[in-house]
């Protein structure tokens, strides 16, 4: 179980993609994009399960929507890794589309 948290935000935040810049967008020079970690949770289940839930804000230089929130979900269940993810816009995010991707990611389960 443990291992499964720090290989999903490696994961994440080696995904800086480089780029040949000086200096674009606020980002430092020779990025293009940017991952925060907003929220990290371990969650269990009523039958024991364990889920590791994260939410990131990734911003790109090509400026899109502010920003994508990430919300991930994942848990292990007969030896194979299960993945949730939701994307949301900020701009999106912060019209009233938060409600919706929380409750599909908060809806997630593995029998």
């Amino acid at each position: 179980g443990g291992v499964l948290w720090p290989c999903l935000v490696a994961a994440w935040f080696t995904a800086n993609l480089p780029g040949q810049t000086i200096s674009e967008g606020g980002f430092a020079p020779n990025r293009v994009s940017a991952a925060s970690l907003l929220d990290v949770k371990e969650e269990t289940d009523k039958k024991g399960k364990k889920y590791y839930k994260y939410e990131l804000l990734v911003r790109a230089a090509d400026g899109d929507e502010g920003g994508r929130h990430q919300l991930i979900s994942g848990t292990v269940s007969g030896g194979k890794l299960w993945i949730c993810k939701v994307q949301v816009g900020d701009k999106r995010w912060f019209k009233g589309a938060k409600k919706e991707a929380v409750g599909a990611f908060n809806s997630f389960t593995v029998a």
